[in-house]
């Protein structure tokens, strides 16, 4: 029995000790917050008749309830995850920062932007937008393209949010020889 109310003790003492303290802000720092909510690991799902067609994860995001700036931010970034018409997963998107400021129906990110296919294509770059109204992801800034056997790189890019067809303005690519040349038999 002694071992048993010693357990319980312990347990309500390790409760207790491991309880976060809730801290008083400062007036400047509440106003710092008026108008925003910080929300912390994030998992947000976007269908359309049951069908997913993005999921969002993030360890914070801080929400803009102002009429006049609705927008979401990221500031330790966010992985987004593109879904096809049987909820298969088309590609992924991540950043370590991001913002989508709802009234223009944009999303920008920057610092380490990756794009990555199911077929392991993957774009790099240090800013991405990504305009949720068209479907369209696009970037001014230098951009590398990652495939099987192929390095395509240059400066601006865009393509739809499927990844299906890219163009990059400014190209400098390394390609294997055998897809420029077809040997003749």
């Amino acid at each position: 029995m002694k071992s048993k109310m010693f357990f319980f003790f312990m347990s309500c003492f390790s409760f207790y000790q491991c309880k976060e303290e809730a801290r008083v802000l400062t007036d400047e720092e509440a106003g710092k917050w008026a108008n925003k909510e910080m929300l912390r690991d994030i998992n947000l799902v976007y269908s359309d008749s049951a069908k997913i067609e993005i999921r969002i994860i993030a360890p914070q995001m801080i929400r803009y309830t102002d009429k006049n700036e609705s927008k979401e931010e990221f500031p330790i970034g966010f992985q987004a995850f593109f879904y096809g018409e049987n909820n298969e997963l088309l590609n992924t998107l991540a950043s370590k920062y991001a913002i989508r400021v709802r009234k223009e129906g944009k999303t920008y990110m920057k610092d380490s932007v990756t794009f990555t296919t199911v077929d392991k294509e993957i774009l790099k770059t240090s800013e991405l937008t990504w305009d949720e109204i068209l479907g369209r992801i696009s970037t001014d800034k230098f951009v590398r393209i990652i495939r099987k056997n192929e390095l395509l790189q240059g400066y601006g890019f865009e393509t739809d949010q499927n990844f299906r067809a890219g163009t990059v303005k400014s190209v400098d690519a390394i390609i294997p020889a055998e897809k420029l040349y077809k040997e003749e038999k």
